[in-house]
């Protein structure tokens, strides 16, 4: 469900039923505009999902895992898109403003729900969001026979998953083992040393999934390339999160409750404007097992647009602190009782959790509690897993092809590949049917 200045209607997938969600929101002209998008952006999906992400590695196998086992059905596809379609290829790999300009979308409703998906995508707008990753969510979105799937679970029963492959293959999880320090001997990185005074070795490689900003700080200075420090210095980060965490009851709640919400208070300012846009999840909608029975978990929050200097040096049982929770939290509230309605109360809410900046920063071992980088599309690039320090490879959010889940995951992937074997790599491919 989408409230926004216009009015609210309900989101939902599939070529066709945006339209009718256009047209009582923002008139003909919007449903015009939207039409000529998809028609161009749909295509150039079927190009920008040819080569999957499970392919990419940073060594020379990639000629094997990338152009020898795609090349020809990437060709094919580009051929497909003929002379109009292979010039909107050509833009995949700059800002996706640039594709929507060169389509003359002008349409204020349409520009800026393009805008807004780009930014909850990438965490910047269109014109710092790379073209090829919002086409390629496109695909997922809007295309004929597409769905939205979600884990019986949660969240949770993904990293439950994700944890027993990792001991099936003999692997090891630590938990509470802070990384003091990664060690470097003669040039190389051949493990860490924790906090307690552990030291573990490293027979193949380490790999941080922190980001540049806490890795660099694990590095010892004598051994600090050069790149690394600057990389880290000079990398543009996007604000951080108010958080709100309710545990409700469900008896007073309406019967066409949905998972999720957006709130977009006022367009002017922009998306990424602080305390303007507000997302809500109430995963329990779908899997009541996440909630007691009769109750629902419900996550308000607003997408990396909380400025940390607002927050940064307070002391968290200070009462200047509680009072700063109190104020840039009120947003959230405001959020949910549009979504919800007249019957939902706050003091009705049996648990209240408010997560501020310095939160995520804590809890989430995340520099000034970031986003993330904030590389805008054709002004940077997002490095590759490799450092200059040979046995140290990186993946997560400051790593290509950058922040969110679906971009955070595919850097695990190229760096996984990357260590692994050819042989391995393409098994791998075949057994995912890719």
């Amino acid at each position: 469900m989408v409230h926004v200045p216009e009015g609210q209607f309900l989101s939902r997938i599939g070529p066709t039923e945006f339209y009718k969600d256009l047209l009582q929101v923002a008139g003909p002209d919007a449903v015009a505009d939207w039409r000529k998008l998809q028609e161009a952006v749909l295509p150039l999906s079927t190009a920008a999902m040819a080569l999957p992400p499970a392919a990419i590695r940073t060594d020379w196998g990639a000629l094997i895992t990338t152009l020898g086992r795609y090349g020809p059905s990437v060709l094919k596809t580009l051929l497909q898109l003929g002379p109009q379609g292979l010039s909107g290829a050509g833009k995949l790999l700059g800002p996706f403003s640039v594709l929507v300009d060169s389509l003359e979308i002008r349409n204020p409703f349409v520009r800026n729900w393009v805008d807004l998906l780009s930014f909850l995508l990438s965490g910047v707008k269109a014109d710092g969001t790379l073209a090829a990753e919002v086409v390629y969510m496109f695909g997922e979105w809007y295309k004929p026979g597409c769905m939205l799937e979600y884990p019986r679970g949660g969240t949770g029963a993904i990293i439950d998953a994700l944890v027993r492959g990792l001991k099936k293959y003999k692997g090891r999880l630590s938990l509470n083992s802070h990384v003091d320090t990664i060690l470097i001997e003669k040039g190389r990185a051949v493990g860490v040393k924790l906090r307690n005074g552990q030291v573990i070795r490293a027979r193949k490689a380490v790999i941080s999934n922190a980001s540049t900003w806490d890795t660099v700080p694990m590095i010892p200075p004598r051994d600090l390339p050069m790149e690394l420090r600057t990389r880290a210095e000079s990398t543009p980060q996007c604000d951080s999160f108010m958080h709100l965490h309710l545990g409700i009851d469900a008896k007073n709640l309406p019967s066409d409750l949905q998972i999720h919400y957006i709130v977009v208070n006022d367009w002017t300012p922009g998306v990424d404007a602080p305390q303007n846009v507000v997302l809500i999840s109430i995963p329990s909608v779908l899997d009541p097992s996440l909630a007691p029975p009769g109750k629902h978990v419900l996550h308000a929050y607003t997408p990396g647009t909380e400025p940390y200097a607002l927050w940064e040096g307070l002391d968290r049982k200070s009462e200047v602190y509680r009072l700063l929770k109190a104020q840039r939290a009120e947003v959230l509230w405001k959020a949910v009782e549009k979504a919800l309605g007249p019957s939902f109360s706050r003091d009705s809410c049996e648990v209240k959790l408010v997560g501020t900046p310095l939160t995520h920063e804590r809890y989430l071992r995340r520099k000034r509690g970031t986003y993330g980088p904030a590389i805008r599309a054709g002004k940077g690039l997002f490095p590759m897993p490799a450092t200059p320090i040979e046995g140290l490879l990186c993946c997560g959010d400051s790593i290509f092809p950058g922040i969110g889940i679906p971009a955070v995951a595919a850097s695990g992937l190229v760096t996984a590949n990357t260590l692994a074997d050819v042989s391995d790599h393409t098994k791998l491919l075949e057994a995912l049917g890719l």
